[in-house]
């Protein structure tokens, strides 16, 4: 679901092999196209993609699995299109998504100004959006109003305090400017971008600390005889 340029669906096709298949469902024409080009390149035969909205699909099941990443925390109705996928997957399916959770990156920049300036900054860009940045932890709610038994879950966080480290989270910050641009965010907290991934690692070594990206919550359950 939202499979975006093809990540997910080239990593599940390499999991179900050439007996398997793959459908990416995706709403983005020009990403749909991308992930196309991807999967064609990488010489995987059992993937193809449908363009449509999650909550719209149109497609022969069931499947064994519905998967997704970094979806659900778009979508107005996530239980809605939980339900309705569930009637496109077999009984006893799986459905495994994985989903963020702000909250920790947070507590840990606690005591570093900059980089907790960045990491509200950043949230609050997405909240401005209509999305969830605590969608992970929902996730045991939400699967269990969409009929599912509760999932089993997995939390992994980001950790790190290196140049790559720094510069990956100034790359995501840079993508949402826009966006903090059309909501008023205080992005002149944060000074010149250009020099903002040296000023974030000093802080770092300054501190003698290492600081954690969003993280990002896993959750795994089976679609029950009775939905």
């Amino acid at each position: 679901l939202g499979s975006g340029v093809g990540d997910v669906a080239m990593l599940a096709a390499r999991l179900v092999g050439s007996s398997g298949e793959v459908v990416g469902v995706e709403r983005d024409g020009r990403s749909m196209a991308r992930a196309q080009a991807r999967v064609a390149e990488a010489g995987l035969h059992n993937v193809r993609f449908l363009h449509s909205d999650v909550d719209q699909i149109v497609c022969d099941g069931p499947f064994d699995a519905a998967v997704g990443r970094f979806i659900l925390m778009y979508l107005p109705d996530p239980v809605a299109v939980l339900r309705s996928v569930s009637q496109l997957t077999r009984v006893g399916g799986s459905f495994a998504f994985l989903e963020p959770s702000w909250r920790v990156g947070g507590a840990l920049a606690a005591d570093l100004p900059l980089w907790s300036a960045v990491v509200r900054v950043s949230r609050e860009a997405f909240e401005g959006s209509g999305a969830n940045p605590e969608m992970g932890p929902a996730l045991f709610k939400i699967f269990q109003q969409a009929g599912l038994p509760k999932p089993v879950m997995s939390l992994e966080v980001p950790l790190g305090s290196d140049s790559d480290f720094t510069r990956i989270v100034c790359d995501a910050l840079i993508s949402l400017r826009p966006q903090m641009e059309r909501l008023n965010l205080p992005v002149v907290e944060l000074g010149d971008f250009r020099d903002l991934p040296l000023r974030l690692r000093c802080e770092l070594d300054a501190a003698g600390t290492f600081v954690g990206w969003p993280g990002v919550v896993g959750a795994w359950s089976r679609k029950p005889e009775l939905v």
